[in-house]
């Protein structure tokens, strides 16, 4: 008996649909990453300024914008594993490079979260 045939096309558009999924994903850990930029100076400001109540607030969004980088991250992880197997490293490599970074930019998402507003 002889194992099930994939068929060629299907497998091709599943990778397009795959890698255009990790493109989306890879933005979203790129507005994050800008989201914990400005919630780190916002946090800052009301920590000098002596604003407790402020401060926990956004210590509370920062951990919300972390979790939900780390579901992406894993969302990442499972699209790589499951359909982008030789693509890994590129992406894995992109992450690492924008975890610690730090943008000046603010970037809108089409479906913000509600962490993502934040009163200057």
């Amino acid at each position: 008996m002889t194992g099930a045939r994939v068929d060629p096309l299907s497998e091709s558009a599943n990778r397009q649909q795959a890698e255009h999924l990790r493109e989306m994903l890879l933005a979203q850990c790129d507005e994050l990453d800008a989201d914990l930029a400005t919630y780190g100076s916002a946090l800052e400001r009301y920590q000098r300024r002596g604003e407790q109540t402020q401060a926990r607030r956004i210590r509370g969004m920062i951990r919300a914008a972390e979790r939900e980088r780390r579901a992406v991250q894993d969302l990442i992880a499972g699209l790589e594993k499951r359909f982008l197997a030789a693509g890994r490293t590129d992406a894995v490599r992109h992450l690492q490079s924008q975890a610690g970074a730090r943008h000046g930019i603010v970037r809108v998402h089409p479906h913000p979260s509600p962490h993502r507003v934040i009163r200057t």
